[in-house]
């Protein structure tokens, strides 16, 4: 009978820090926290102004924990829950509650069912962030932020508190805006995330001098500069959205020519055309390109005419699906094995994480999975994690 070995305790230190938390980005959380209660106190007590000016302090430390975190490499999935339940409180109930108390009362039924749908828009913005958070494009949030939302809302109570403007005189464009808030957190329109600016890289001279200038003015005049700001942001999802739409349109009407002669199944014609058009060129909605479509039209000889044209194999719609991704989620075994030959890559995912694999498992193509398998394909759970 074998011994049993008693094995040192490990030392104090060791054991705490497996069960404790990181403090410094989380003092930052608590403290966004703290300015959100501390809102929702002054705003029961008709102090406006402090309640609106601790919503903006709010937003200021809950953008500081996050980049406390990563500088200090004590980013934890604690401090992330941590943080969005401090997000509900301090751009979510607080704000919702500041502008029913300013100018929603009086409104009775409408104007709280208005403070209900910034609210509820608030939380399902921040359960949809972070389910979304590991396939999500860094650059560009869908919907706009709560903290930008938040800004929205309570800047007008600052702004026109500074006018002695009474709520209860302006409660419709109170509720149009609080409305429009909640509505827009949870929309698929795109904000710009600013992510992907490096601070540590070489800047021009020139974005010195504008935040130089922005701090100024806002020391000078925060409530409108702020607000302003908030605006201009606010607008700003929707101008891109109306921008980028007109741009499809024109790039449809541009190769309507070749989607036509695509549709029709006329070669020649889409050969004459491929002379002066990109082979890689976007033809459709969702950054469609011209194999994409093809796959779409299960256009076999076009498939083939653009791959011996030299269309690139790999390349992602907005979503990040390849024209072998779409030819597998089709069950189109024969462009499957075409682009497969072609020298098509068989583990490129999709912002989701799929592979063409598990997109052609999803749909039952059985054939369709052995042939992606002959060809060394592999599931999003055999594949190591990307760096993002």
């Amino acid at each position: 009978m074998a011994i049993p070995v008693e094995r040192p305790p490990k030392p104090v230190f060791e054991r705490a820090r497996r069960r404790g938390i990181y403090l410094l980005p989380n003092l930052f959380t608590t403290l966004a926290l703290f300015a959100g209660f501390y809102a929702i106190v002054q705003g029961m007590n008709h102090n406006v102004e402090q309640a609106a000016i601790a919503v903006f302090v709010a937003m200021v430390l809950d953008g500081l924990d996050g980049r406390v975190a990563r500088l200090t490499r004590t980013q934890s999935a604690f401090g992330a829950e941590y943080d969005s339940l401090a997000d509900m409180v301090s751009f979510g109930a607080a704000p919702a509650l500041l502008m029913y108390e300013w100018a929603l009362r009086g409104m009775g039924r409408i104007g709280w069912i208005a403070a209900f749908v910034y609210c509820a828009g608030a939380a399902l913005r921040l359960a949809r962030f972070n389910t979304q958070l590991a396939v999500a494009d860094k650059r560009w949030f869908t919907g706009i932020p709560s903290p930008a939302a938040a800004a929205l809302v309570t800047g007008m109570i600052w702004v026109l508190n500074d006018y002695q403007v009474r709520g209860g005189e302006v409660r419709w464009y109170a509720a149009a805006l609080t409305v429009f808030a909640g509505i827009t957190m949870v929309s698929n329109v795109k904000f710009y995330s600013g992510k992907d600016i490096n601070l540590r890289r070489q800047m021009p001279f020139w974005v010195t001098i504008v935040i130089v200038v922005a701090l100024l003015l806002i020391s000078i005049e925060p409530s409108h500069v702020l607000w302003g700001i908030s605006l201009v942001y606010g607008i700003s999802g929707y101008t891109m959205w109306a921008v980028l739409r007109a741009r499809t349109e024109a790039t449809q009407k541009q190769y309507q020519g070749v989607r036509e002669a695509m549709e029709e199944g006329n070669l020649t014609a889409l050969a004459r055309m491929l002379s002066a058009t990109g082979v890689d060129s976007v033809v459709s909605q969702g950054g469609r390109t011209l194999l994409m479509v093809a796959v779409e039209e299960a256009n076999l000889p076009a498939i083939e005419l653009l791959v011996a044209r030299g269309a690139a194999l790999d390349l992602g719609d907005d979503q990040g699906a390849t024209a072998l991704a779409l030819a597998a989620e089709m069950g189109f075994q024969e462009a499957v094995e075409v682009l497969l030959a072609s020298g098509a890559s068989p583990n490129v995912h999709d912002l989701s994480g799929m592979t063409p694999l598990d997109i052609a498992e999803e749909h039952g193509a059985h054939d369709t999975v052995a042939l992606i398998l002959r060809y060394g394909g592999k599931s999003s759970k055999e594949l190591a994690p990307q760096e993002p």
